[in-house]
């Protein structure tokens, strides 16, 4: 018994150790870097991913060129492997070359097929990465060059990272993913000469750049010191036949919109089938406020637009509305501006500003606020008002109003769609899926009580 004993706990000692080091790696320890002129196999700076051959049919009317780009790539891998981080250690640039798009002045880099996103899938993106600023040491940025947008797959997280353009007009858009910008982030314009140009600025798109879909863009935006352009919650284009159909939620704790931060869509014929919520806490605003932006609600059922303020520098700000100057559409059937948890001085500042909302709520311990009409609209049905709250109650229509001040509008440009989608592709190199971390987690535990029970027969072996 004493030989089987010293036999047995050994071999079972070494078999735990196999099952514990089996258990798969999280989402944190996946990470692939990329950069342009990469020749490697994403393991590290100096072995950053190169791109593929081979992934589309370059004869097709519509290549899907973005399937052999390092980033698409690392999206396939990341999205097998259940999430990860993708550093971007040098510039790496997006343009006519790397993405898909029948117009010539638009390229999305994306995955073509919806039903491959991933909204239970988190892609961190970002250039500091172990002790490393590689803004600092490999001038890395994001660059969105000639004809270039990009379509987030996945929920996302952008962190301590630059994303510059490389021309005017270009989108970073969510996806209609849940978008989240942390601190470190920051947009550059065109030039240095055109930083007070919002247009000279990538546009952030909380939903897609053109796709009709149903989603829920959930946009968040805390990037400390960094400068945005302009900022919209539903499509970037392309008009009426590619809406957004769901809710849209904007929150807004810190940094610099130069431009107009709008709740719809950038394109005035794109509508959002479906109610907005933005809530701002901070942060410097130098544009215009839109609950509802450029792009209308539902012709037939417009939604609500709840605009909530407690925070934020709106000495520069151009305006306050529940809808845009301008809007070719429908409007909300009912909009709330919530100043409830603001204190006195933004409240006021805000209110000084603020034009075309059904009901106001003023900060705690203040006088209500006379109810300022909406804007006029064509479609919505005359209807009893919406009572007061804080919250958007559900009504048919708005009431008849007076039209908000002029105020400078967002640009309304139509990005041409996407139009013949290629074939699906998979791109070489994927990962496998993770081993079970339950079966590994059921072996280890075997193992540990085998080691137990062998230690009981040697003891009592000893003491008989």
């Amino acid at each position: 018994m004493k030989k089987l004993a010293k036999f047995l706990i050994p071999m079972l000692a070494l078999v735990l150790v196999a099952a514990l080091c089996a258990i798969p790696m999280t989402a944190a320890d996946n990470v692939i870097f990329i950069k342009d002129g990469a020749t490697g196999d994403g393991s590290s700076a100096d072995s950053a991913l190169k791109p593929t051959t081979g992934n589309y049919d370059p004869t097709v009317n519509n290549p899907m060129k973005q399937a052999d780009t390092a980033i698409y790539q690392a999206w396939l891998k990341l999205m097998e492997a259940g999430g990860g981080t993708i550093v971007i250690c040098g510039p790496y640039t997006l343009d006519e070359t790397t993405g898909q798009g029948t117009a010539a002045t638009t390229k999305d880099v994306m995955i073509y097929d919806r039903e491959a996103h991933r909204d239970d899938v988190t892609i961190t993106y970002t250039s500091v990465y172990n002790g490393v600023d590689y803004r600092q040491t490999a001038d890395a940025k994001l660059i969105m060059g000639e004809t270039s947008h990009i379509i987030f797959p996945t929920a996302t997280v952008l962190e301590n990272m630059t994303i510059a353009a490389g021309a005017t007009g270009r989108s970073v858009c969510g996806g209609s993913h849940k978008l989240t910008l942390a601190q470190g982030v920051t947009f550059l314009p065109t030039t240095p000469e055109n930083a007070g140009d919002p247009n000279a600025y990538p546009i952030l798109i909380a939903g897609e750049r053109y796709k009709k879909h149903d989603g829920n863009p959930d946009l968040t935006i805390d990037i400390g010191e960094g400068v945005l352009g302009h900022v919209f919650g539903g499509q970037n284009g392309a008009g009426a036949n590619y809406p957004l159909n769901g809710n849209v939620s904007i929150t807004v704790k810190s940094g610099t919109i130069v431009g107009d931060l709008c709740g719809t869509s950038r394109n005035n014929s794109t509508p959002v089938n479906g109610d907005v919520a933005i809530t701002i806490e901070g942060g410097v605003f130098k544009g215009t406020i839109n609950a509802v932006g450029n792009g209308p609600l539902n012709a037939d059922n417009p939604g609500t637009a709840v605009l909530k303020i407690s925070g934020g520098n709106f000495t520069d700000c151009l305006g306050v509305f529940d809808s845009a100057v301008g809007i070719n559409g429908n409007i909300a059937k009912y909009s709330l501006l919530d100043l409830s948890a603001a204190d006195k001085a933004t409240a006021d500042a805000v209110k000084e500003l603020s034009a075309g909302f059904n009901e106001t709520v003023e900060p705690s311990g203040d006088a209500p606020a006379a109810t300022t009409a909406a804007p006029a609209t064509t479609a919505a049905p005359a209807t009893t008002a919406a009572p007061a709250t804080t919250a958007a109650p559900a009504t048919t229509a708005a009431p008849a109003t007076t039209a908000a001040p002029a105020t400078t509008a967002a640009p309304a440009t139509t990005a041409a769609p996407a139009t013949t989608a290629a074939p699906a592709t998979t791109a070489a190199g994927t990962t496998a899926p993770a081993t079970s971390v339950t079966a590994l987690t059921v072996l280890a535990v075997m193992a540990l009580a085998s080691l137990a029970v062998a230690g009981v027969i040697v003891s009592k072996k000893v003491r008989g």
